[in-house]
């Protein structure tokens, strides 16, 4: 037995607490090693010597290489010393601990070597607030999206709403605002979405408006302020939440603060605000930090109080105009100091508020509940595009799934924003190569998987597009799309969420004959997904079919699924 072969830290997502009362702890196992028995020994700190008790932990997930062990603990006062006990296939025992892995232990010692949680402080418990669990996220870029009827000025469209040839990218104008998107409300709660989010709406000269010129001004172009005041009133009133894009790691360089740096250099009160290198900041030069090399988006500095204290106002500001929560752009360029301070300052004034992230990859280290509270989970489009294009078995698809579950603790997973499409890539119909068997299978992973689903707009009638800008297209509105048995069956994803197993519900994921299974279960009613992309059709084990996609007589079709209810 080698000690390398188990995975575990205390105060992580390997031990964190649940509640007032429970502590989940997590033991991964290499594969290679056969255990016949796991136990935590474990007992409140400072008594642990002479009074600790076992339980035996069992098998939760399995991914392609480790298995991972867990149990709850519960006590009315949560914090614990503890070791782990395993059993190899013979029956020897060895304990693990923060020492290592030895034959027996000293449990009188244990407070050098025992591992160590206290939990009591509920301010340290990552939760996920019961207004939004359960929501479908649709993410609309407003400049694409709809016309509104309220007449607004459109001397700056430059082009056909169905232009497909988007050249000349932040400069190409199709008139989408705000008040197409309030007047679009009834179709989104059709489709079962809880919470729009809206890429960036501020003044700005482009039409994705990352480069902001005004944080306290709506663009006009979108209809101004009340246009917004308007959408998040509308949006309230039938249960649907807002989320804005907001932009901290860098402004425009048409911002004010940017010109005067430009104009003063080091006279500027507004020098430490950026990154410059030099008396003043030059465009053709370029010697200040930027977002990725583009000259007219600098970078903030975020580790300076005053930028902190003026993007707080920022945030305050557009809550108390109805936003419910941010999705944080470049979140991981921004300081953890701004991270800290913004949720402390956010939570005074909104308790629930919701903070997401754009971390494309692991984000562990901006996660927790004094940081962000998800981000963007890119990583879970990796994986379906894996299954979508055959490049990956249902087990490996399985074991993919499952080690993104144990790569956070469970609020967070539970708070991800799960996609598959974005304004930042090619749309998925497009990556799957238009097989809609691919597509409609992962987006049904996608409603059953932990977190937030996002549907990215246009998604659920299968609009094609690739990479920026091909993937910000005109919504297409004909009404043809909206007939057809694919949004038909996103109207089904969308209603099924909203069942309490989905919402919150424990999950399992396994492979069974090709398939990838997916069960939530909360109470007495599981509910499963069971998706094909086996090459060949695939009888259900179970006769309370809900509905399904290419599914005829209990058999689900090669690019088909099938969800099953059924009660305990």
């Amino acid at each position: 037995m080698r000690v390398q072969s188990f995975l575990h830290q205390s105060d992580s997502r390997y031990c964190y607490a649940i509640s007032d009362t429970g502590v989940k702890v997590r033991l991964g196992v290499d594969k290679a090693e056969h255990l016949s028995k796991v136990y935590c020994v474990y007992g409140e700190d400072y008594r642990f010597g002479k009074d600790h008790r076992e339980i035996e932990m069992k098998v939760a997930i399995e991914d392609a290489y480790y298995r991972y062990y867990e149990v709850i603990l519960e006590a009315p006062r949560p914090s614990f010393l503890y070791v782990f006990r395993v059993y190899d296939e013979k029956g020897e025992d060895y304990y693990f601990s923060e020492t290592g892995l030895s034959k027996g232990y000293i449990h009188d010692l244990s407070f050098i070597s025992a591992f160590q949680i206290d939990a009591e402080n509920e301010a340290d418990y990552v939760k996920v607030p019961p207004s939004w669990e359960g929501r479908v996220f649709y993410n609309i870029f407003p400049e694409r999206f709809a016309h509104g009827s309220v007449p607004l000025p459109k001397t700056h469209v430059n082009a056909p709403w169905d232009t497909k040839k988007l050249n000349g990218r932040p400069y190409v104008f199709l008139g989408g605002d705000l008040y197409g998107i309030k007047e679009k409300l009834p179709y989104l709660k059709s489709l079962g979405v809880g919470a729009i989010y809206l890429n960036p709406i501020c003044l700005s000269p482009s039409n994705h408006k990352y480069d902001i010129v005004d944080y306290f001004q709506v663009d006009p172009r979108f209809g101004g302020n009340e246009a917004f005041r308007e959408l998040a009133s509308e949006a309230h009133a039938i249960g649907m939440k807002v989320i804005l894009d907001m932009v901290f790691n860098h402004t425009s360089s048409d911002h004010p603060f940017f010109k005067d740096c430009l104009e003063k250099g080091k006279e500027s009160p507004y020098y430490d605000w950026y990154f410059i290198y030099g008396d003043k900041p030059s465009l053709w030069k370029r010697n200040y930090r930027t977002f990725a090399a583009v000259n007219h988006m600098p970078k903030l500095n975020t580790s300076n109080p005053k930028v902190i204290d003026y993007l707080i106002l920022v945030g305050k500001h557009w809550v108390k105009e109805g936003a419910d929560g941010f999705r944080l752009d470049v979140s991981q360029g921004v300081s953890h100091a701004f991270w800290i301070r913004f949720k402390i300052a956010l939570k005074e004034i909104k308790p629930d508020i919701l903070l997401l992230g754009e971390n494309w990859l692991n984000a562990e280290s901006y996660l927790g509940p004094d940081q962000l509270d998800g981000v963007m989970d890119y990583p879970f489009l990796g994986i379906m595009s894996g299954y979508a294009l055959r490049q990956k078995s249902a087990l490996d698809t399985v074991y993919a799934l499952n080690a993104s579950l144990v790569k956070y603790k469970q609020g967070n997973n539970a708070m991800m924003l799960r996609l598959v499409s974005s304004h930042d890539i090619q749309r998925f119909f497009t990556l799957c190569k238009k097989d809609k068997g691919a597509y409609m299978c992962c987006y049904a992973i996608l409603y059953f998987f932990y977190g937030f689903p996002m549907v990215y707009y246009g998604d659920e009638i299968l609009m094609e597009g690739g990479n920026d800008p091909d993937c910000r297209r005109g919504m297409d509105w004909k009404e043809g799309n909206f007939k057809t048995i694919e949004f038909q069956t996103f109207q089904k994803l969308g209603q099924i969420r909203q069942e309490d197993a989905l919402k919150s519900g424990d999950i399992h994921i396994e492979e069974k004959e090709g398939m990838v299974v997916i069960s939530r279960k909360k109470d007495r009613k599981t509910f499963t997904l069971f998706t094909n992309l086996s090459g060949k059709s695939k009888q259900i084990p179970s006769p309370n079919i809900l509905f399904g996609y290419r599914l005829v007589a209990g058999q689900v079709a090669e690019g088909g699924f099938a969800v099953v209810m059924e009660t305990d």
